[in-house]
């Protein structure tokens, strides 16, 4: 199935590229234009951990909170992306190590038939990966950057919202 630059899926939503915007922040350079993008992803669990006694649980601990974000980008999004990412990396020799960039990922959208805007806030992410692969046929080049997160953050009512 061919993407199409003009409908960006968001955790398995469609909404129109009109109705979404993703801002980079953290380097001096734009990382990303909107027509770079395929798709975003994330997911935030909390890991508890638990007091057991005769095979029944007592207590339970606060937790530890998890957070996982990845994006596909075409081809030449992720070309610009990696040169935005160049601009600020430290240098070791004559390499630039990417993966110690931080940078913050804003993304807002409003569903189709909703008056409501969504913002989520993915804060001190850093590439941990990226992967890709090429077929055969007409579909344009796709590369999955994995991010490493710090938190993300629902915006509701002006108050940020976090799991743990």
């Amino acid at each position: 199935m061919a993407a199409n630059n003009d409908y960006p899926v968001y955790n398995g939503v469609a909404p129109s590229w009109a109705d979404v915007i993703v801002r980079l922040t953290g380097t001096d350079v734009p990382l990303l234009e909107a027509k770079d993008i395929v798709s975003l992803d994330d997911s935030s669990t909390v890991e508890v951990g638990e007091t057991v006694a005769g095979g029944r649980v007592m207590k339970t601990t606060t937790g530890k909170g998890k957070n996982e974000a990845s994006f596909k980008l075409y081809r030449e999004g992720h070309n610009r992306f990696l040169r935005g990412l160049i601009s600020a990396a430290p240098a070791r020799g004559s390499q630039k190590i990417l993966s110690l960039v931080h940078f913050d990922v804003e993304i807002q959208f409003t569903p189709p038939g909703s008056d409501e805007i969504f913002l989520k806030r993915w804060k001190g992410c850093r590439v941990v990966g990226d992967a890709e692969s090429g077929a055969e046929g007409t579909d344009a080049q796709q590369v999955d950057v994995t991010l490493h997160v710090k938190e993300i953050v629902r915006v509701i009512d002006s108050v940020e919202v976090v799991l743990l």
